[in-house]
């Protein structure tokens, strides 16, 4: 049975393993702190804001429904390279902003397709598309 401190764990080492094979020209500029969030979004699956301020630290935040051994590892890895993807673009972080708007013109899918995640973004979307729903329901109930 996989545990809290598993997940702790897994969310930890997969994030630098991440950010090791797909932005080592890339660096952490402030703290960044990766944790799983307290609330069960219906529709958030991560999202990424500045901690006091963007000098000082960030946070990525996973929606803790992706701890569901019913949801693909490559579900959540997908997940923590979009908000990586986030972060090296300027977004609640302290890196140049490379864009005026987070999400326009499929900026994230742009860089994901760049380093490779092309395949994993449209199987992770396809997923998410057929099993989201029930795995709040799931949840909730």
């Amino acid at each position: 049975m996989v545990t809290k401190i598993d997940y702790d764990k897994y969310l930890a080492s997969k994030t630098a393993e991440l950010i090791r094979e797909n932005f080592p020209e890339k660096g952490i500029t402030n703290i960044l702190i990766v944790k799983w969030s307290t609330k069960k979004s219906k529709r958030i699956l991560g999202h990424i804001k500045s901690f006091k301020d963007i000098n000082f630290g960030s946070i990525i935040e996973i929606n803790p429904l992706l701890k569901d051994l019913f949801v693909p590892q490559y579900v959540l890895d997908y997940v923590l390279m979009h908000e990586l993807t986030h972060y090296f673009q300027g977004f609640g972080s302290n890196h140049e902003r490379k864009h005026k708007y987070p999400h326009k013109g499929g900026i994230v899918e742009k860089e994901l397709a760049r380093h490779g995640w092309e395949e994993i973004t449209q199987k992770s979307e396809k997923w998410i598309k057929e099993n989201w729903k029930n795995l709040i329901c799931k949840k909730t109930n």
